[in-house]
C-alpha cells in the first residue's frame, strides 16, 4: 500500500503533466493562433489604413488640384477683369478726350459763328450803306444828267448869245466902218 501511495500520486502527477503539457501545447497553439490572428488583423488594418491613406491622399491631391485650378481660374478672372477695367478706363479716357476735343471744336465753331455773324452784320451794314450810296448816286446821276442838260442848254444859249453878240458887234463894227467910210467919203 505504501507503494500505492507513491504510485497513485506519481500516476496522477503523470496524468496531470500529460494534461498540463497537452493544455500547455493547446494554450501555446491558441496563443500562436491569437498572435497570427492579431498579426493578420494588424496587416489587414495596415492595408486598410494604407488604402485609406491612398484614397485620402488621392482625395487631398484632387482637392489640391481643384483649389489650384480655382486659384488659377480666379487669377485669370482677376487678370481679365483688370484688363477689361483697364480697357474700359482707356475707352473712358478716350471718350473724355474726344468729348473735350469736340467741346473745344464746338466752342471754336461757336466763336467762328459769332465772328461770322458780326461780320455778316457789318457786311449787311456796309451793303445798306452801299445801297444807300448807289441810290444816292442814281438820284445824283439823274440830277447831274438834268443839270448837265440844263447846263448844256444854258451853255448853248450862252454860246448862241455870244455868237449873236459877236455877230452883232461885227455888224456894228462893219456898220461903224461903213458909216466911217461913208463919212470919210462924204
Amino acid at each position: 500500500m505504501k507503494k500505492l501511495y507513491v504510485i497513485v500520486p506519481i500516476v496522477l502527477l503523470a496524468i496531470f503533466i500529460a494534461f498540463f503539457l497537452n493544455a500547455r501545447d493547446g494554450i501555446r497553439q491558441r496563443e500562436i493562433a491569437e498572435q497570427k490572428r492579431i498579426q493578420e488583423e494588424l496587416v489587414q488594418k495596415r492595408i486598410k489604413e494604407e488604402a485609406a491613406k491612398k484614397v485620402a491622399w488621392e482625395i487631398a491631391n484632387a482637392e489640391a488640384q481643384r483649389r489650384i485650378a480655382e486659384h488659377n481660374e480666379r487669377l485669370a478672372k482677376e487678370k481679365r477683369q483688370a484688363e477689361e477695367t483697364q480697357a474700359a478706363e482707356a475707352e473712358r479716357n478716350l471718350a473724355y478726350r474726344e468729348k473735350d476735343n469736340l467741346l473745344r471744336q464746338s466752342l471754336g465753331i461757336k466763336e467762328s459763328l459769332d465772328t461770322a455773324k458780326t461780320r455778316k452784320v457789318k457786311i449787311e451794314e456796309q451793303l445798306k450803306i452801299q445801297r444807300t450810296q448807289i441810290d444816292y448816286l442814281k438820284t445824283a446821276t439823274k440830277d447831274v444828267i438834268q443839270n448837265k442838260t440844263a447846263y448844256q442848254i444854258a451853255l448853248q444859249k450862252l454860246q448862241d448869245a455870244e455868237k449873236a453878240y459877236v455877230a452883232k458887234q461885227q455888224e456894228e463894227a462893219r456898220a461903224a466902218a461903213r458909216a466911217a467910210a461913208a463919212r470919210g467919203a462924204n
